[in-house]
């Protein structure tokens, strides 16, 4: 007995050295864990910035003992001016993070940027940290600005300056300088010495649209600078507004987007349409298919990395279609992605474009699929965004970047203004100063999530919501880039009665969205192969090679009405005029049927009949119906047709005088050159 007491002594003895030493060893490890956290802020493109130039902050020169969970840190910034990336510490539903992000100042003066980085050990399913933070660490940098603070209500608003052939730009006045005699003059500088002044007037509106052609622009640094000057042509104090870009090469770029909003591809127009993910092997079928000229994402590879993309582009090419890319890939710094997908490693964004930007295939980088989905702690903010724009451009000036947005963010459900991804409502995320991508692309699936909350009302039908939420992008982000809606196609499980597309709504949802102003359609084509429309895809491709140039053009000085306007008979309409032909473009928006758990319960007609009218037409003509094999009469612009459901119909009337239908040409009030 007394050797089994003091061999239990021992014992214990024992295990409590051990214990000792675990936790000894344990608190050693976490001390040097947390003194081993080296945060680092890199800025591009210098410590000495203007007011309104956009400075790019990355944290990926951090650095940790383990790279795993450095990869699903915090990392927070504060730009020292009043803005911030961060998570607030007042107000729990603002919760952003992001190892890069881009932000602008619009005053002057010195800025202590601070950069936080935060490291936890666990992590629960929707990648949210758990207990205490192993370690937490702050670095700073000083960012010195030059340059005068615009007044308040005085701003240029834009598209990006990537990519354009030529653009629209929108200078906003204050009521105090409206209709009197304070002038504005818009002028375009050159690093080289060229001057050209793009707008001179007074008597000034709310808003004055300005024309800025791009194609004749040497290859320079520029800026853009809006002055207002009072009567005795003095610049008013805060008249001020500075937009800098560089031009990185002569002539137009590879791919670029005019002032309609419309592509063009090595000079030519392009209507791009796409399936998703497609496999390298299965791209001729697709092809023969659906008549796509276009991938988007790159497909099946056990592993996705630069040189498998540029595979891809190489296959792509082969088969004679462009690609959107990669859309994922290695440059997730951890997985799973869709968990810190705002920690995405710029730097391996830069090899991507760098190894991939010369391969004929390219039209444009886009880096992850609704970033702006998931819980409030996991979505990427148009910050981390915007920096892997920077990043894209920086490395590629011939084609453009952007990222696939959750369409449902932008119905009346959650209300009609301007979100946090609008142009509209992200000057406060940016320092003051707004920013949108170069392409806006979404998706809003109106018949397969029929009854999902942002499409399921009782006012209006999933086709009519789809609509209004299109209208919405393009009404909040003040149409400044193209829009690209993806489509599906297809369903998950088989057929299933009331929500999966038809072959006729699959063909006639694509027309919707271009008569509301699409410039591309993406196919989303998942996941059972054997519902997907391909023939209404096909239908639709082949119609849109031929009629592109038509769709893609300006609109005409002239404008096509209509009857048909009110639920349950509403047609959709868009005209354009090409040499001499006037096309109206007419699609029926037709709601499906109700089924269990719908809310709108309205029962669509078999047909409907509806008279248009054509303004500044006179006479007699005939309205030819494309591909349908018959004949309209045209009666001084008039006349009537009838529509089945999701019926579409392409009129073209010959022989209309052109001088009475062209808009007129993107001009400026005056343009001088020196």
């Amino acid at each position: 007995m007394r050797k089994k007491i003091l061999h239990s002594i021992v014992t214990s003895r024992n295990v409590m050295r051990t214990l000792l030493i675990g936790v000894l060893i344990l608190a050693t490890v976490s001390i040097t864990l947390a003194q081993d956290l080296i945060p680092a802020i890199e800025i591009q493109p210098g410590t000495n910035v203007e007011v309104g130039e956009e400075v790019y902050l990355s944290a990926t020169g951090t650095t940790y003992p383990n790279a795993t969970l450095l990869g699903k840190a915090r990392y927070e910034w504060d730009f020292g001016d009043g803005y911030y990336h961060r998570f607030d510490p007042l107000v729990s539903t603002i919760t952003r993070s992001g190892i890069a992000v881009t932000h602008y100042y619009m005053k002057s003066g010195t800025f202590t940027v601070t950069l936080k980085v935060t490291v936890w050990a666990e992590f629960d399913s929707a990648g949210n940290p758990v207990g205490s933070s192993l370690t937490t660490k702050t670095t700073a940098r000083i960012i010195n600005v030059t340059g005068e603070a615009p007044m308040a209500g005085f701003e240029i608003q834009r598209a990006p300056f990537h990519n354009r052939l030529a653009q629209y730009i929108y200078v906003q006045i204050p009521t105090a300088y409206q209709r009197n005699e304070t002038a504005l003059r818009v002028t375009l500088k050159g690093a080289r010495g060229s001057s050209i002044t793009l707008l001179s007037k007074s008597n000034l509106a709310a808003e004055e649209r300005v024309f800025l052609d791009h194609k004749p622009l040497v290859q320079d640094d520029y800026v853009v600078i809006a002055e207002l000057l009072n009567s005795g042509g003095a610049r008013i104090s805060g008249g001020l507004w500075r937009d800098k870009f560089s031009k990185r090469y002569s002539g137009i770029p590879k791919v670029g987007i005019d002032e309609n909003n419309s592509f063009w591809v090595n000079g030519e127009l392009f209507f791009p349409m796409g399936t998703y993910m497609t496999d390298a092997s299965k791209m001729i079928n697709t092809v023969d298919l659906a008549a796509v000229n276009m991938l988007h994402t790159e497909g099946y590879y056990p592993t996705h990395n630069p040189t498998t993309f540029g595979n891809y582009l190489d296959s792509a090419e082969a088969e004679g279609m462009s690609v959107i890319g990669p859309g994922r890939g290695d440059y997730p710094i951890c997985a799973p992605p869709n968990r810190w997908q705002f920690n995405h490693n710029p730097d391996r964004i830069a090899e991507y474009v760098s190894l991939n930007k010369d391969k004929p295939a390219i039209f444009a980088w886009v880096w992850q699929d609704e970033p702006n989905m998931g819980g409030r702690a996991q979505k990427v903010y148009l910050p981390t965004m915007a920096a892997w724009l920077y990043v894209s451009h920086r490395e590629d000036s011939q084609h453009p970047s952007f990222n696939n947005l959750y369409g449902p963010d932008w119905s009346k459900y959650y209300g009609t203004s301007p979100n946090l991804y609008d142009y509209l409502g992200s000057a406060q995320l940016f320092g003051g100063k707004k920013w949108t991508q170069d392409i806006f692309q979404f998706d809003i699936f109106p018949i397969k999530y029929r009854l999902h909350a942002t499409l399921n009302f009782v006012d209006m039908g999933p086709y009519a919501a789809y609509l209004d939420a299109l209208d919405r992008i393009h009404l909040n982000n003040k149409n400044f880039t193209p829009v690209i809606p993806a489509i599906n196609p297809g369903a998950d499980d088989g057929y299933q009665a009331g929500i999966t597309h038809s072959a006729e709504q699959v063909y006639s949802e694509a027309w919707m969205n271009v008569i509301h102003g699409a410039k591309g359609i993406g196919w989303f084509q998942y996941f059972n192969p054997s519902t997907i429309r391909w023939a209404a895809m096909k239908k639709f491709a082949d119609q849109m090679k031929v009629l592109a140039p038509v769709v893609l053009g300006p609109k005409p000085a002239i404008s096509v009405t209509d009857n048909a306007n009110t639920a349950l008979n509403r047609v959709d309409t868009m005209i354009r005029e090409k040499d001499g032909v006037v096309y109206v473009f007419a699609a029926r928006v037709t709601e499906p049927d109700p089924i269990d758990g719908a809310k709108y319960t309205g029962v669509e007609p078999a047909s409907i009949t509806v008279s248009f009218k054509i303004s500044g037409l006179t006479g007699s003509d005939s309205a030819e119906v494309v591909d349908e094999g018959r004949v309209r009469t045209v009666t001084d612009g008039k006349f009537t047709d009838t529509f089945a459901k999701n019926a579409v119909h392409i009129y073209k009337i010959a022989g209309v005088t052109t001088a009475t239908l062209k808009a007129p040409a993107p001009r400026n009030l005056r343009a001088t050159k020196k």
